[in-house]
This record gives C-alpha cells, structure tokens and sequence, in this order.
C-alpha cells in the first residue's frame, strides 16, 4: 500500500505544480502579450518597450513549448486518478484486491503499470518528431 500512497502523492503535487505553471505562463502571456500595443501608445516614437515585451513573449512561448505544463498537468492527473481508483479497489478488497495473500503484490503490479503508461506517454511527448520526409520536426 506504501507504493500506492507515495505514487498518489508524487502525482497529486507534481499535477498541482504543472496546473500552477501552466496557468501563470498563460496569464503572464495574455497580459504582456496586451502591454505591447499599449506600450507602442503611451511611448510612439520609441520601439524598445515593444521589443522587450515581444521578447518576452518569444521566451515565455519557448518555455512552453519545453516544459509542456498542460499536457504534464492532464498526465499527471490521469495517472493520480487511475492510482486512487486502484487504491479504492484495494481498501474495499474487490476483485483483484479480494485474496490478502496477493492483493499487495496485485496492487504494486498496478501501479507500475500506471506509472509506465504514464511515463510512455511522457516519452512520445518528449521525442523529437518527425515531418513526412523523416527530418526532425521539433527540437
């Protein structure tokens, strides 16, 4: 049961802590993204304001695109779900938790298959893609 509770709770923070980057890169987006424009009216003759601000925004996207918050939030959650379900599964002693002299093992089996699904799908978002003609696609 250890191993059910320790991967519940790497996942329930990790999620939390992906949701939390995610949503303060897509607000940090959204409101420099608007102070360019603005920037350009309240200074007219001075491009460095705007630059700066387009920089940023370039730099914010980038780290998106590298870090994938949304999709490790979506992942991680799945993968915390799927845990507690197990783990429901475990405490009421339902099939296949019903045998004590297995259901420790059975509910470690489980969790690692949870955990490898997850981390496989990890790994595909991970990998470099590839276009039709077999080049990299991404970085």
């Amino acid at each position: 049961m250890r191993v059910a509770n320790g991967s519940y709770d790497w996942y329930h923070k990790a999620a939390i802590r992906a949701r939390r980057n995610f949503r303060l890169t897509e607000t940090l987006l959204l409101l420099i993204s608007a102070a360019i424009p603005v920037s350009a009216v309240i200074s007219p003759g001075t491009a460095e304001v705007p630059a700066v601000l387009g920089g940023v925004v370039v730099v914010i996207t980038g780290l998106r695109s590298v870090f994938h918050w949304q999709d490790d939030y979506l992942r991680f959650s799945e993968a915390r779900e799927a845990v507690e379900a197990e783990r429901r599964l475990y405490y009421t002693g339902a099939e296949p938790y019903a045998d004590a002299g297995t259901r420790d093992r059975n509910l470690a089996a489980s969790v690692t298959r949870i955990e490898q699904r997850e981390m496989g799908t990890w790994v595909q978002l991970a990998s470099p893609r590839t276009d039709a003609t077999g080049n990299n696609a991404q970085y």
